[in-house]
C-alpha cells in the first residue's frame, strides 16, 4: 500500500506535469497554404489617439487629452476612413448615432460638448445642424493651451449613407452606439437604399437585442465579433479546464479578438488554441498597436489584427506581404473615394 501522503504527492506531481504540458505545448504550425487572407481592421479610421483610462467617466470625453498630433485626421470622417484604407486597412470600424430627423451620423460620442463646438446630445439635433459643427473643436494635447484642429473640421460630420456611398466597395464594421429600437429602424431604412449585395461588406457590433431586431428586417447583415461577455466566458472556462473545454455552438463562425498582452496566459498558445478556434469555424484577431507587437505576431496563423494605429501597423503588414515569396497573406485595401 502506498502511504496516503505519498499518494497525494504523486497525484499533485502528475497534475503539475499535466498542467505544464497543457500550458507549454504550443502545438504545431499549420500549412501556410491553409491560412486565410489577413484582415487589418482600423478602429475609427486614422484618428487622434489618447491616453487610455483617464477620461471623465461621466462625459466620456477623450478629446481633451490626446497625444501630440502626428497627422491631421479626425476619427470617423471621410478623410480618416479613406486614409485608413490607403494605409492598408481591409475593414474600418465606424460609430453611428441617430439624429432628431431619423438619420444616422458617423460619430462616437452621445454628447457634442467634448469634441465639437455644439451643445447637447446628438439625437436631439437634425443633420442640418450637425453639419454646421466643427468636430475638431475640442481636441487638445496640452491641457487646453492649444486646440490644433479648431476651424479645420467644420461640416465634416458625415451621415452613414454618405460614408457608404464614398466607399462603395470597402468593408465596414458598424458600431451601433445608440442601441435602441428607433435607431434600428433608421439603420434598416438607410441600408435599403443600397443594392442587396452591399450587405456582404458590412458587419455589425451592438447589443444582441438590436441585432435580433435588425436581422428581422435586414437578415443579410451579421455580427462580426463575439461580445465581450462571450469572449470572457470562453477564455475563463478554457483556463479553468486546463484547455480542455470546447467552443459553444453559438460562437461558431464568429470572430474573437484578443489583446496581445493576454495571450501569454492562454493554454496552448498559439498554434493549439488557434487551431481549436479555427476548427470551430471561428476567426482569431489580435489587438495590435505597435511595431513591436506586430513583429511578435507576424508569423502566427491568425486571421487579422484590430488596431488604433493603422498608419503604423498597416504599412508594416503591407511590407511583409511584399517580402513574401507568395504575396497575398497580408493583401491590403486601397484608397477608393467617390464624391
Amino acid at each position: 500500500m502506498i502511504p496516503f501522503i505519498k499518494f497525494i504527492g504523486i497525484v499533485v506531481l502528475l497534475l503539475l506535469v499535466f498542467i505544464g504540458v497543457e500550458y507549454l505545448w504550443k502545438g504545431t504550425r499549420p500549412d501556410p497554404e491553409s491560412e486565410s487572407d489577413f484582415e487589418i481592421l482600423a478602429h475609427r479610421g486614422v484618428h487622434q489617439n489618447y491616453e487610455k483610462g483617464v477620461y471623465d467617466p461621466v462625459s466620456g470625453c477623450e478629446a481633451k487629452h490626446i497625444f501630440k498630433p502626428s497627422h491631421q485626421y479626425i476619427e470617423n470622417t471621410i478623410e480618416s476612413i479613406g486614409a485608413a484604407f490607403g494605409f492598408g486597412a481591409t475593414m474600418v470600424e465606424i460609430d453611428i448615432r441617430k439624429t432628431a430627423d431619423s438619420n444616422l451620423v458617423v460619430f462616437h460620442d452621445w454628447m457634442l460638448n467634448c469634441r465639437t463646438d455644439g451643445e447637447g446630445e446628438v439625437k436631439d439635433h437634425p443633420v442640418s445642424y450637425l453639419k454646421t459643427l466643427d468636430i475638431g473643436y475640442g481636441y487638445s494635447y496640452d491641457g487646453g493651451e492649444s486646440y490644433p484642429f479648431r476651424g479645420r473640421c467644420v461640416g465634416k460630420m458625415s451621415t452613414l449613407a454618405e460614408v457608404l456611398k464614398a466607399f462603395p466597395t470597402q468593408r465596414f464594421l458598424i458600431d451601433h452606439k445608440d442601441g435602441d429600437t428607433e435607431s434600428v429602424q433608421n439603420l434598416v431604412s438607410i441600408l435599403r437604399q443600397f443594392p442587396e449585395e452591399n450587405a456582404a461588406r458590412l458587419t455589425y457590433w451592438g447589443p444582441q437585442r438590436t441585432l435580433d431586431l435588425l436581422q428581422k428586417e435586414y437578415p443579410q447583415i451579421r455580427r462580426f465579433f463575439v461580445t465581450r461577455q462571450q469572449a470572457k466566458d470562453v477564455f475563463v472556462k478554457f483556463l479553468l479546464s486546463f484547455g480542455l473545454t470546447g467552443i459553444p455552438d453559438e460562437l461558431h463562425g464568429l470572430t474573437i479578438g484578443v489583446p496581445v498582452r493576454y495571450t501569454k496566459y492562454l493554454w496552448g498558445w498559439p498554434y493549439r488554441l488557434i487551431g481549436k478556434l479555427h476548427r470551430a469555424g471561428m476567426r482569431v484577431y489580435l489587438m495590435v498597436d505597435s511595431l513591436e507587437d506586430a513583429g511578435k505576431i507576424k508569423d502566427l496563423p491568425i486571421d487579422g489584427v484590430v488596431t488604433d494605429y493603422v498608419e503604423i501597423v498597416g504599412p508594416y503588414f503591407r511590407q511583409m506581404d511584399d517580402m513574401q515569396e507568395k504575396p497575398g497573406r497580408y493583401a491590403s485595401g486601397s484608397l477608393s473615394i467617390k464624391h
